[in-house]
């Protein structure tokens, strides 16, 4: 295993780092090489996760037939009156 040292680092983020290190009950070193870890991960595409998920045949969805409402007729003389009354 290899050996880093990172020099001048602001001490507000030193301190930001020891709460996280607290918080999720790490050492500082600890919290430090989860986070570079999680920086040099390469990210799956979501295509590709979605594939191995799926599979490339894919599946169908049943879905709910759309309700669909008769169109409002805006050239009428009593639209906008309220015939709620």
């Amino acid at each position: 295993m290899a050996n880093l040292s990172v020099r001048r680092l602001d001490s507000e983020v030193v301190h930001r780092l020891k709460i996280r290190a607290e918080r999720e009950s790490l050492s500082l070193e600890e919290t430090v090489r989860r986070i570079l870890r999680s920086a040099v991960v390469d990210e799956e595409p979501v295509g590709a996760m979605i594939r191995r998920i799926v599979g490339d045949e894919g599946f169908d969805l049943d879905l709910p037939a759309r309700e669909v409402d008769d169109p409002i007729d805006f050239t009428l003389p009593d639209y906008g009156e309220d015939d709620s009354t």
